[in-house]
């Protein structure tokens, strides 16, 4: 896979690919005067390294934030460079290369890229609108014994499902029969649009081996590089042991204690609130532009939350080979490809309502029917 996803789009381009907030949405202001709080108080504890969780006052701060739905504990709580940096570290300390691990079919494109990296072999787990099937998790331990299972629960990248409270308790079931790690990615659980979904795996971790990642990327700023773990004391221990900490110490303290003081001050609270409303009217803006534009063998399902759309279109179209000519009409998205770690999902588009306002939203599906009319005009006959 050579043409990895951009940071940004050309001049001109409506990349709805992008699964990044618009630069509208970034709360500068809000750090500012957080940062300016924190260098008032004349505290200069976050400079020095800082202790391999994170400073206790952060995580108790942390865990108090994510008590919203089940209580979650400070010593639960370590403190990461976000979901990258912690599924890389993961797989250093957890997996060897040659090991297995299993992802969901479909799955976030780019953790396969870190999975890869650390030569680990992939096997897909179906997954349906419910999310992972517990059912073809148990069929396939039958034949393997992997090192850990990779999970997107809460409005899934790319499909936007979510994962059901009755088949989160099942995969915690599995999970602790068979002594199986879930590595749980988490980044887009507080973005829900109506009601909040079910609470984190991580409320497992006295059952089963879970790791629950959070990100403070799509509830605040990507570039902070600033997010969790959260998981047992003891599987922490093991985390907190390693040659990257006892190096460094904990990662990124004057970060953290900026966001600390959004946290504490209800800033994060409120900003959340108000990305919930932003991206409801914009996934609402897609789906509709998208239900005009397209033929109706073109399916998708609305988002209840989360930064995604995933078109299904007829089999025997490939949307990969489709990108040249769509790009030339000034519009982009992600093929359905990239994200199978076996190259499925040919038929498959993800687009993104994060990135772009309403306006252009609906010019960027505009172009993307004018292209696919030229390229798929089979598809519209007897079509609206």
């Amino acid at each position: 896979m050579t043409d990895l996803p951009r940071v940004q789009a050309p001049e001109q381009m409506i990349h709805l690919g992008l699964g990044q907030p618009s630069r509208g949405l970034l709360p500068g202001g809000l750090l500012e005067r957080a940062s300016a709080e924190l260098f008032a108080r004349q505290d200069e504890s976050f400079l020095p390294y800082g202790p391999a969780r994170g400073n206790p006052g952060v995580r108790e701060r942390l865990a108090g934030f994510l008590s919203d739905q089940v209580t979650v504990a400070p010593d639960q709580l370590m403190i990461t460079n976000g979901n990258s940096q912690a599924l890389d570290m993961i797989c250093t300390l957890f997996t060897r290369p040659g090991d297995t691990i299993l992802v969901e079919a479909p799955t976030y494109f780019l953790a396969l890229r870190i999975f890869s990296d650390h030569g680990l072999t992939m096997i897909p787990v179906p997954t349906d609108e419910n999310g992972l099937v517990p059912g073809a998790l148990e069929e396939i331990l039958k034949t393997c014994s992997p090192a850990f299972l990779y999970t997107i629960p809460f409005y899934h990248n790319p499909s936007a499902v979510t994962l059901s409270a009755e088949r989160q308790e099942a995969v915690a079931r599995i999970s602790g029969t068979h002594g199986l790690p879930v590595v749980s990615d988490e980044v887009y659980r507080f973005l829900y649009f109506d009601q909040p979904p079910p609470p984190s795996l991580g409320r497992f971790h006295s059952q089963c081996p879970v790791l629950s990642l959070g990100s403070f990327s799509k509830i605040l700023a990507p570039g902070l590089r600033l997010g969790w773990i959260h998981t047992s004391p003891e599987t922490l221990k093991k985390i907190t042991g390693s040659g990257l900490l006892r190096s460094g110490g904990g990662v990124n303290p004057f970060t953290s204690a900026i966001v600390d003081r959004v946290v504490r001050n209800g800033s994060l609270a409120a900003h959340i609130a108000e990305l919930r409303d932003v991206y409801r009217r914009r996934a609402a803006v897609l789906c509709g532009e998208l239900r005009e534009a397209l033929p109706r063998s073109v399916s998708f399902t609305p988002p209840r939350g989360g930064y995604f759309v995933w078109l299904r279109f007829p089999e025997g179209v490939d949307c990969k080979a489709l990108r040249k000519t769509v790009q030339k009409h000034g519009v982009d998205f992600y093929p359905g490809s990239y994200f199978s770690p076996d190259r499925g999902f040919a038929s498959y588009m993800r687009l993104s309502f994060a990135m772009y306002d309403e306006a252009e939203l609906a010019e960027g599906v505009t172009r993307l029917g004018r292209a696919l009319k030229q390229a798929l005009p089979g598809l519209y006959k007897g079509s609206r």
